[in-house]
């Protein structure tokens, strides 16, 4: 019975080392800020070994107001900026896309203008 439950054990193990490393083990810094009616929109992504594809999107409420992609490997940073935003609006970004072929949740940054 004891060496029934050690297999077992030593199986699991075995199965969760085969798998790749799971999106929560990468770093996501992601910057929303203004400068007058600029948004600047930033986020770097980092995972090592692993090919990265982002979307990030600048949102007002439920309106697309700009939108940016990138691939990368290892690391990917995106760096853009967007003018004609409205004093005193509340905008969010918002950070889709895969790591190493696997969807990582939506990353999101809230700022008023």
């Amino acid at each position: 019975m004891k060496r029934k439950s050690i297999l077992c054990l030593l199986i699991i193990c075995l199965l969760f080392a085969s798998f790749p490393n799971r999106v929560e083990a990468a770093s996501f810094n992601p910057s929303l800020t203004f400068s007058g009616t600029t948004a600047s929109c930033y986020v770097k992504i980092t995972q090592i070994g692993k090919p990265i594809t982002a979307t990030m999107e600048l949102w007002h409420g439920t309106t697309l107001v700009d939108s940016w992609s990138g691939t990368g490997r290892s690391s990917l940073t995106l760096n853009e900026t967007h003018s004609g935003c409205v004093s005193g609006w509340t905008y969010t970004l918002k950070i889709n896309g895969t790591i190493g072929g696997v969807t990582f949740p939506e990353v999101t940054e809230t700022a008023t203008c």
